[in-house]
């Protein structure tokens, strides 16, 4: 997969760092993709998404395995 600035993702609570529960993210910065722990994973900067679709306000990190990681279409608010 790739993962580009724009696209919502979806992460399962076991497939990313760090964090509780699954997460949907909009990806505003891909600052790296790479080897860890035997699979590709990725540092994203960007903004979560809520249940209705509206995006949280202020950025978060998260660090993400890339296989894992599904593209999500989320409606325009």
């Amino acid at each position: 997969m790739s993962l580009t600035v724009g696209a919502t993702i979806r992460v399962p609570a076991d497939a990313y760092r760090f964090g509780a529960g699954p997460l949907t993210l909009r990806i505003t910065e891909v600052l790296s993709v790479g080897p860890f722990e035997g699979a590709q994973w990725a540092e994203l900067r960007g903004h979560e998404v809520n249940p209705d679709g509206t995006l949280r306000t202020g950025e978060r990190f998260a660090f993400v395995r890339v296989d894992r990681a599904g593209v999500v279409e989320v409606p325009a608010r």
